[in-house]
């Protein structure tokens, strides 16, 4: 044991470690800004599937309920979940009376409760049944639908209530780093040569495609959002300007 947690603990490159830094700590301002400005205008940030999604791959991979982690990841994984604490009370207290639609907004309560517990089941489901231990491709999965689905919400909320245009940037700029570091540190994982020692529930894919679709497609549909995000703010100023 001991054996194995030098080496997964230590193949982290000084690149490697740069890399997750800008990662963790991108993301954790982006989480920040969103749950400053939704606090100040009483409503929630992000996708409500996405605060689902990302609260329950956070409380997975941070118990490592699916298999033993890397423990540098598992600590950022934590940091994240006290994060999506916060995000998911801002839900209860303000997403009720964020909803348009009649049945939503009076059985709200019900479908939040509902949504957070099927979706965790759906999660470690995904990861135990595809063996994704670290939740790797899931988190990219999820990272995707989030991105598509703030464009969807952007449309949704013209005034951009609850949707910083930092925490934009910062989602972006996270998830580059996130793509680089996984781009090099994932394939090391099925590096046997030398004195590298990894556990057995660690399995290769068969071929790394679709992570690297989505190390690709994430920044750029993240890209577009900042675009719509902008040209947004500059139809609001001039509509304010008219006013």
């Amino acid at each position: 044991m001991s054996a194995f947690l030098y080496s997964v603990e230590h193949d982290f490159t000084p690149t490697l470690l740069v890399l997750a830094a800008v990662m963790f700590g991108a993301w954790t301002i982006a989480y920040a800004q969103i749950v400053y400005t939704c606090y100040r205008e009483k409503t929630y940030g992000l996708p409500l599937v996405s605060i689902f999604q990302n609260f329950s791959w956070e409380f997975i991979f941070s118990f490592q309920l699916v298999a033993p982690g890397v423990l540098a990841l598992v600590w950022g994984n934590r940091l994240w979940f006290l994060v999506d604490c916060v995000i998911v009370l801002q839900v209860f207290l303000y997403g009720k009376k964020s909803q348009k639609h009649p049945w939503v907004r009076d059985n709200f309560y019900a479908i939040a409760v509902a949504g957070l517990a099927f979706t965790a089941v759906g999660v470690y489901a995904f990861a135990a049944y595809f063996q994704d231990v670290y939740g790797l491709a899931l988190s990219f999965l999820i990272n995707l639908l989030m991105s598509v689905l703030f464009i969807a919400m952007l449309f949704e909320r013209p005034d951009l209530k609850g949707l910083p245009y930092g925490a934009a940037w910062a989602k972006l700029v996270g998830t580059a780093a996130g793509a680089l570091f996984c781009y090099i540190w994932w394939p090391m994982q099925f590096d046997q040569t030398g004195m590298l020692i990894r556990p057995p529930h660690i399995h290769r894919p068969p071929n790394f495609y679709l992570v690297y679709f989505l190390y690709i497609t994430i920044p750029i549909v993240d890209a577009v959002y900042i675009y719509l995000h902008r040209k947004q703010q500059r139809v609001n100023a001039a509509a304010q300007g008219r006013a």
